[in-house]
């Protein structure tokens, strides 16, 4: 062993120490780390931000509750637009007069009294705790203040509470004591029969808006001269504060005879602002202020407070004070308040139209915090971060002095045993384990270096007595020139006659290199050169040379690889190679086709054949899979022998071949010899074991190179379709591959592809085409249509005869009673569809939704389960069971309809067994019904046998008004056609054009009534007035619009 002496200048510092300082330095470092990185981070202001963005974000989220409330409640234009039709109506009748109206008590009082019903609505409807109408006709800066106006003012103390039956909730505020009598409402204590003017001044809920309108001419619309009032009023003897939203009454020649509006409770509006929110400990606050459009952008924003919910812990604020906010360095603004400095949030409330007169008036939502309240977090998170750093650095650094001690002392232990050992000059120092690995295997080194080299210079000697193969080699120096041979390296070479002591090192070089050229070599994996020698025996022999170049000198190590090569060789042919038929597999096939392909002129005219075996399962289950294996080698041989030279032949799989034939100049010589190696491959026969000779027979497709494609992976896709094709049809023959028949197939398997994709994903809709009522021309029912947009799949027809193929019937009915109900359903609660309308469901007669999805059906659509009719296609055979379930759905009326009566060919058993209540003649019977003598007489006699029996008779594929015109004239009850109206999404009433044809046809009607009875002019009188009355219901529906709504 050797050690090196210190040096006398190097510091003597013990292992403690070193560890120790350096735990100090990484703790140091540490620290100063994370106090940097928190000072980076600015935690503290982050936090502070996050407080003030909530704080934004709290007050925003309000701000939209509130604007939402507010909005609603000042919705009265169609309130005011009804009460502008009753005073034109009562002005008309003379009932009022505008030059008394606002005279007093009596004048008004009849339209007071007129809508005081729609006032209690519309306040029943809107989130207000009030509604009121003040009528006055004159400029107001003419009249006195305290002079009275005529009123009807109305308060609900509990808008959220239910309504009672009597309005027994309700109070009269102001109005006018007939309308008190008449109205059962009871009065408030503060109750007077009409409102003083000027109780409110300049700011109050009147002067403003009726004002500016009445300036204005009443150029605008009401609802553009709408306006809060900017501050809290309460009404002579009443002691509830309130704001107001007014908006002028507006006659259509521009009169402005009062002003209409509703009223919101402070203590109402305070329990919308919950201040609570806004903090944890309740000392925030909203306050709803009103400010000059002006004004917002600037630094400082003077705010008139409207009303503020009470902060805990803090005195109720006056409404009429002003608020200065001050912006503030981290958003928003400040203010000081009675619990000291604030942080505020301002949200604006749209209210009023860009161009509107109050439109300078913008009324702000703020949220309001104490700044010591919004920061208490990011202050705690502050202390807790020092106090952690603090207690972080304490813990360090007595766990470095501790961890430093530990450490040292096996260390100095290990140090002290190498001392003594180099003192007692033992040659192989035995130390002691210290339980840390590195040390240990540091320590056990000296023990082991002496054994291991002595262990070392022994197990090479060994290696090569034991090692079976042989080696021989060579070294050959440049300086001087010498060269070293071992005895059996020529022996490997296949020269044993060469003495090697004769031998210089340039002639040694020469031998080698006539070696090398007359010894097929090639290179190896590893970087050395693999020779195939030719022994005088006649044997082979695979050898490995490996050289190396290092300072002049050249070393070569001669190894016999025979062994290795040909087992190499042997599982390189098993890779390549079938087994049982020595063709080539799978794998070899398609690489070797992939080189021709790369090189097209080697092609020329080509050809790829695929063919299977026909009878190899009946083989195998006859007589064994040793027969079979038989049967497929004297496939596999005759093929191989029969194949023409240019020709690529393999085995695939068990029972499958292939062949690719290249080099062709046309392709009737290729198809030739293709028919030749079939009738070859049926001439073979096998021997079987009962002594009968069972000849082979193929089939298969054929693919052709260039017509079919040009792509390798195409000409197997091909070639495999036309072989599956022959298969399914006619086994035994070779079939080419048909562009066309497999462009068919391809878009079948696509079709049945969208199928099921259509079935996951149920990708259907419905439209709905109106069924018309023949009497009035009325919506009486819907029929839900299929529509279908798929690429290849947009019939519906289609869909059903997939659904059949595919044994899918049960999805498609499923999938029509839930998908058709959910979107009538959507329908009717948007009030797209007239509400009392059945709603006619195509099912399958075959077929039932399960106790489980009836459930759920009868669940989600209970609301229009009993006007749920049952459509049963009369062509369908029909299923007693299904049938059964059908009519017994929970909640539903049970109602069928036959569909495409007339149709199928069992037109009166279905109607028999079935006894629906709505038959629907087939649209191929409709279909020029006006020019067939036949067809008519077919539906006159449905018509008669239905009505017997209490069925409705359904027209439907009306496209012409002559067929309107003659189904009505055969008593028909119900129409159905795109003359009528077209299936839609959202469906409509019928068109104008035909409610006129129906219209004229019970015109007619009437009309030949009336010739009948001759010159009885009661009964035409009564007649008359019978048609009189039926014109009505038309001219009403005439006014529809095409949703079928009133226009």
């Amino acid at each position: 062993m050797f050690f090196r002496k210190p040096s006398d200048h190097v510091p003597h510092v013990t292992i403690f120490h070193t560890i120790l300082r350096s735990m100090l330095w990484i703790l140091f470092i540490e620290i100063a780390l994370l106090v940097g990185i928190l000072y980076l981070c600015r935690i503290n202001t982050n936090l502070e931000q996050n407080a003030v963005d909530i704080l934004q974000i709290q007050t925003e989220n309000r701000q939209n509750y509130l604007q939402g409330q507010m909005l609603d409640a000042q919705d009265l234009s169609s309130l005011a637009g009804k009460i502008n039709a009753v005073t034109q109506a009562m002005l008309d009748d003379g009932e009022i007069s505008l030059d008394t109206l606002d005279s007093g008590s009596d004048a008004a009082s009849p339209l007071l009294l007129s809508i005081g019903d729609s006032l209690i609505s519309s306040m029943r409807h809107r989130p207000v705790t009030g509604i009121f109408v003040v009528l006055n006709t004159h400029d107001l800066d003419t009249r006195k203040k305290g002079e009275p106006l005529p009123c009807l003012y109305l308060r609900d103390l509990d808008p959220n509470s239910s309504p009672s039956q009597r309005n027994s909730d309700l109070m009269l505020v102001r109005a006018p004591a007939q309308v008190v009598q008449s109205l059962y409402i009871a009065t408030d204590t503060s109750w007077t029969p009409s409102i003083n003017y000027g109780a409110n001044g300049s700011s109050g809920f009147l002067y403003p808006v009726f004002q500016a309108a009445y300036h204005g001419n009443g150029e605008l619309d009401a609802a553009d001269y709408g306006h809060w009032t900017s501050s809290p009023y309460t009404l002579s003897g009443d002691d509830h504060s309130a704001i107001a939203y007014t908006i002028p009454l507006i006659l259509d020649d521009g009169t402005v005879y009062g002003v209409l509006g509703v009223e919101i409770l402070e203590s109402y509006l305070q329990a919308l602002l919950p201040g609570t929110e806004l903090q944890n400990d309740s000392s925030g606050t909203y306050l709803l202020g009103v400010a000059s459009n002006s004004a917002i952008g600037k630094d400082d924003l003077t705010v008139s407070v409207i009303s503020a919910s009470p902060a805990a812990n803090a005195p109720q604020q006056s409404y009429d004070q002003t608020l200065l906010l001050k912006p503030s360095k981290r958003g928003g603004y400040q203010s000081d308040s009675p619990l000291g400095l604030c942080h505020a949030a301002v949200a604006p409330l749209t209210l009023y139209n860009r161009n509107a007169p109050f439109s300078n008036e913008q009324m702000l939502l703020i949220g309001s915090v104490p700044v010591s309240a919004l920061y208490a977090f990011s202050g705690y998170v502050l202390r807790f971060l020092i106090i952690a750093v603090l207690v972080v650095l304490t813990a360090g650094l007595f766990s470095s002095l501790v961890l430093a001690r530990k450490l040292s002392r096996p260390i100095s232990r290990l140090s002290d045993e190498v001392a003594h050992a180099r003192e007692s000059r033992s040659s192989i120092p035995m130390l002691s384990a210290t339980g840390i690995i590195e040390l240990d295997r540091f320590s056990s080194a000296f023990t082991q270096l002496g054994r291991e080299v002595l262990d070392t210079s022994t197990k090479f000697l060994r290696i090569m007595d034991m090692a079976s193969v042989e080696l021989g080699g060579y070294e050959l120096r440049s300086a001087p020139d010498s060269i070293y041979v071992t005895d059996n390296f020529f022996d490997l070479l296949g020269m044993p006659g060469v003495d090697a002591d004769d031998l210089t090192a340039q002639s040694f070089r020469e031998l080698l290199q006539r070696f090398e050229r007359s010894c097929p070599h090639s290179p190896a994996p590893d970087g050395a050169m693999l020779y195939h020698i030719r022994l005088p025996s006649g044997k082979e022999r695979y050898l490995r040379i490996e050289t190396t170049h290092e300072d002049g000198t050249q070393v070569g190590l001669a190894e016999d690889a025979t062994a290795n090569t040909l087992e190499k060789l042997r599982i390189e042919h098993e890779c390549d190679y079938d087994t049982l038929t020595d063709l080539y597999n799978r794998r070899a096939f398609h690489r070797i086709c992939a080189e021709f392909f790369c090189s097209p002129e080697k092609l020329g005219h080509a050809a790829l054949l695929l063919f299977d075996l026909d009878n190899l399962k009946q083989i195998n289950d006859t007589f064994g899979h040793d027969w079979g294996d038989e049967y497929i080698r004297r496939t596999g041989e005759c093929f191989a022998k029969n194949a023409p030279a240019r020709t690529v032949c393999a085995r695939i799989s068990s029972d499958e071949f292939s062949a690719l034939f290249y080099g062709y100049n046309d392709q009737d010589t290729l198809r030739a010899d293709i028919r030749a190696l079939k009738a070859a491959l049926e001439h073979s026969v096998v021997q079987l074991p009962s002594g009968r000779e069972l000849r082979v027979s193929v089939s298969g497709g054929i693919a052709w190179y260039p017509e079919s494609s040009t792509n390798l992976i195409t000409l197997r896709k091909y070639a495999d379709f036309a072989m599956y094709q022959v298969k399914r049809s006619r086994k035994g023959e070779l079939l080419e591959f048909d562009p066309e028949v497999y462009r068919t197939s391809l878009q079948e398997r696509r079709c049945h592809e969208e199928f099921r994709r259509l079935i996951n994903e149920e990708l259907i809709s419905y439209h709905f085409q109106p069924i018309i009522d023949a009497k009035d021309g009325s919506v009486f029912a819907y029929e839900a249509l299929m529509r279908v947009d798929l690429p290849m799949l947009r019939s519906p027809t289609d869909v059903l005869r997939l659904a059949r193929e595919e044994n899918c019937l049960h999805e498609v009915e499923r999938i029509t009673f839930f998908c058709a109900s959910s979107a009538y359903q959507a329908l009717e609660n948007a009030g797209k569809v007239v509400p009392s309308a059945l709603l006619f469901v195509n099912s399958i007669a075959s077929q039932y939704l399960t106790p489980d999805e009836l459930s759920e059906y009868s669940a989600r659509y209970a609301s229009i389960l009993p006007r749920i009719v049952i459509e049963i296609t009369e062509e369908e055979c029909l299923d007693p069971k299904a049938l059964r379930i059908k009519q017994t759905i929970r909640g539903s009326s049970g109602a069928f309809a036959l569909d495409d009566y007339g149709s199928g060919y069992s037109n009166e058993r279905s109607l028999l067994e079935l006894s629906p209540n709505y038959i629907k003649i087939d649209l191929s019977i409709i279909r020029s019904i006006d020019t067939d003598a036949n067809k008519r007489q077919i539906v006159s006699n449905t018509v008669s046998y239905a009505h017997q029996r209490g069925m409705k008779v359904v027209a439907e594929g009306l496209e012409t008004a002559d067929e309107v015109r003659t189904v009505l004239s055969l008593g028909v009850d119900l129409l159905q056609g795109f003359f009528l109206a077209m299936p839609q999404v959202e469906p409509g009433g019928a068109s104008e054009e035909s409610l006129a044809v129906i219209a004229e046809m019970h015109s007619q009607s009437d009309e030949s009534q009336i010739s009948i009875f001759g010159g009885d002019k009661q009964q035409i009188s009564q007649k008359g007035s019978r048609k009189q009355c039926f014109r009505e219901p038309f001219s009403f529906i005439r006014s529809l619009s095409p949703c079928g709504r009133i226009r």
